[in-house]
């Protein structure tokens, strides 16, 4: 007789803490490469104006200059200034204090095991308790220098950088460049001046400094590698390197990129660790303009070996050493055709994710989808909200004015393209009636309808960052940055971290039926 053999569960992975503690979810943690983290929805970083504006504000108060008519100088300390108490809430999140705290109460816990002590025993604990307070007070002195550090940091406790950090402490740590695109920008913001002499595209240089800036600083409150960056490499292919510079040309373009993207993002002096290794940038993602007449494949083999180690072989040890080290974790593409995909995947060219835009409307980029199935690829989905519209206040409401603008959409102009695209107006509100139709019925805000389709399809939502009071506002809640509105608790349904979708099978006939672009 043939023995029965048993089929050995595979062992349940763990939650991931913060969305557990956040939302109650269950869902495990994601990587996008092996210890890069990936969050349930990425932030597309548009920036609410000038980076070199931005990176010039403070936070520190400027006293007034002193007059003969002025009266006694105003206190330099306000402890009810808005900026003290998020200095107050950062600090008890923070690293060291986290750490303070759990050895504050390992030594309690010792001081009354040894009441019941004596002898020997007790002389253990006590030099148990006696190593627990020195590391106590290397804590309370990383808290102080942190403390120390808010003062010394002008932006440190600036809006833009607290909303940045309200939407990591809300479990979305994954942030990528972005910002408005051509036709909606001048092709001189695109590319410099035309003909160049190639340099790196530089169009999404401000926001890689802003983000740099947060990403350094909140690891520095929090530990490392807790932010992930995506950043964007859009080359000039009009100018000759990029064009018809071929394999060299690219490498050098490419080359100069990185070098340069990599001080944004790790400061002028930094890019290395404790022990000195060199930190690569976690993702670069190409985007491209023009396949008909430029190959993209020399550009994508120079990121290639970027994120690659370059190794040497000692020839009479025959040991492997690493002689340079890689710049780059991974390599995505932005807006390929399925056959441009196809391509570069037969080039050998490991492509990480892929961002397209796939929403409830707009379905046309179905067979890039299937392509990344098939080869493990992840996909990063933008037009979730078309930008914004997809939200109550738009149901049965006028279209927006180009010239009024709203703070509320990612663009003006560009929505009300994408409204065209999708058979106009009236389209939107058959859409939008049904949206907020299957919210009301499961509790929900619409734009978590629309995020949780994305999600329910296989792909990673890019949701447009928001500013100051509407930090929330791309998800449905806005005010919440206000303590008295949120209770200190993320501006995002919880049920969009969740492993079961909300969405049942008769809601999702019903938002089949919603597309209205298709694959060609």
């Amino acid at each position: 007789m043939s023995e029965t053999v048993e089929e050995v569960a595979a062992p349940a992975l763990s939650p991931d803490p913060l969305l557990f503690e956040l939302y109650g979810s269950e869902r495990p943690p994601v990587e996008l490469l092996p210890g890069v983290a990936l969050s349930p929805i990425v932030n597309s970083c548009w920036l609410p104006g000038d980076a070199k504006a931005m990176l010039s504000e403070s936070w520190i108060p400027v006293p007034p200059e002193e007059t003969e008519a002025s009266g006694p100088p105003p206190p330099s300390f306000n402890a009810a200034a808005p900026e003290y108490n998020e200095m107050v809430r950062r600090l008890s999140r923070c690293t060291p204090f986290q750490q303070w705290n759990k050895l504050t109460i390992q030594a309690k816990t010792i001081e009354k095991e040894m009441a019941t002590l004596k002898g020997p025993d007790a002389e253990a604990k006590g030099a148990e308790l006696e190593v627990l307070r020195i590391a106590i007070s290397d804590a309370e002195a990383a808290v102080s220098e942190l403390k120390a550090s808010f003062t010394d940091d002008p932006l440190s406790l600036v809006p833009w950088m607290q909303a940045l950090t309200d939407l990591a402490d809300g479990g979305l740590t994954t942030f990528e460049v972005s910002g408005a695109g051509w036709p909606y920008c001048s092709l001189r913001s695109l590319f410099g001046e035309l003909p160049a002499a190639a340099p790196p595209a530089g169009f999404f240089d401000g926001v890689e400094r802003v983000l740099g800036t947060f990403k350094r600083r909140y690891e520095k409150e929090r530990g490392p590698n807790r932010i992930q960056l995506l950043l964007k490499l859009m080359p000039n292919v009009f100018a000759d390197a990029w064009a018809t510079g071929g394999p060299a040309g690219a490498a050098a373009a490419v080359e100069a990129f990185v070098q340069r993207a990599r001080a944004n993002v790790f400061g002028p002096d930094g890019g290395t660790d404790a022990e000195g290794t060199v930190l690569p940038l976690d993702l670069v993602q190409l985007v491209w303009w023009d396949f008909t007449n430029v190959d993209p494949l020399p550009v994508l083999k120079a990121l290639q070996k970027l994120a690659t180690d370059q190794l040497e072989v000692n020839e009479e040890t025959g040991e492997v050493a690493v002689s340079e080290p890689k710049k780059i974790r991974g390599i995505g593409l932005v807006d390929f055709p399925a056959e441009q995909l196809k391509a570069v995947i037969q080039a050998g060219v490991p492509i990480t994710c892929v961002q397209v835009e796939h929403s409830v409307l707009v379905r046309s980029a179905t067979p890039v989808l299937s392509l990344c199935a098939r080869y493990g690829i992840k996909v990063l989905a933008r037009g979730g909200t078309m930008g914004g519209l997809i939200t109550e206040k738009y149901l049965g409401a006028p279209p927006p004015d180009p010239v009024k603008g709203d703070p509320d959409l990612d663009s003006v102009p560009a929505c009300l393209d994408m409204v065209n695209n999708i058979g106009g107006w009236s389209k939107l509100q058959e859409a939008l009636a049904v949206i907020q139709n299957i919210a009301d019925k499961h509790g929900v805000k619409p734009e978590t309808v629309a995020y949780r389709w994305q999600i329910d399809t296989g792909c990673f939502p890019l949701a447009t960052t928001r500013w100051a009071s509407r930090v929330w506002r791309q998800f449905g809640y806005l005010g919440w940055s206000s303590q008295e509105l949120s209770g200190g608790k993320p501006g995002v349904d919880a049920a969009l971290f969740q492993v079961e979708s909300f969405l049942d099978v008769e809601d999702m006939t019903r938002l089949e039926t919603l597309a209205t672009v298709h694959a060609q």
